[in-house]
């Protein structure tokens, strides 16, 4: 054999070794490169959820917030609602006792006797004297006309004493 033919068989041999031996780690490596490529993608799947959830989140406590505020402002006006209602109720019952004291006032005059230049004051004949006791006019029994233009001409025929 010749040397270069030698050197070639080396050459090719080693470059066979080589190969077998890059299959070998190639074989060896490529379940793993495949898996961590897996990993990969469901790292990126994960980060992508991960991502619409933190959304979601920010989302549900920006709600919460507004809730929040909605609610303090609510609590806020019921306290000033309260407050009117405790001062309506003080004023109420203040009105309420000096109505109480002013009715006992009007009571006990009532109660007491009319001084007698206050009767003669408003005294009438027809309330003092029962001999000049008059009766009131006494209403025709017949019934009324209809309202209207013949109602006014039947009311100027009772005046001027026709009927």
């Amino acid at each position: 054999m010749m040397p270069s033919a030698r050197v070639f068989a080396i050459v090719v041999g080693l470059l066979a070794l080589v190969g077998f031996g890059a299959g070998l780690v190639w074989w060896g490596l490529g379940p793993r490169i495949e898996l961590q490529a897996q990993r990969a993608d469901q790292a990126e799947g994960a980060l992508a959820s991960e991502k619409e959830l933190t959304a979601l989140q920010a989302r549900v406590l920006e709600r919460q917030q507004e809730q929040i505020g909605a609610i303090t402002d609510l609590e806020r006006r019921m306290r000033l609602l309260g407050q009117s209602v405790d001062r309506n109720a003080t004023a109420q019952a203040v009105a309420i006792e000096e109505l109480k004291a002013h009715d006992q006032s009007v009571n006990d005059y009532l109660r007491a006797a009319v001084p007698a230049a206050l009767g003669r004051l408003y005294e009438r004949p027809e309330t003092a004297d029962p001999a000049a006791y008059r009766s009131p006019a006494v209403l025709p029994a017949r019934s009324l006309s209809p309202a209207g233009a013949t109602s006014a001409e039947q009311q100027r025929g009772l005046a001027s004493g026709g009927g």
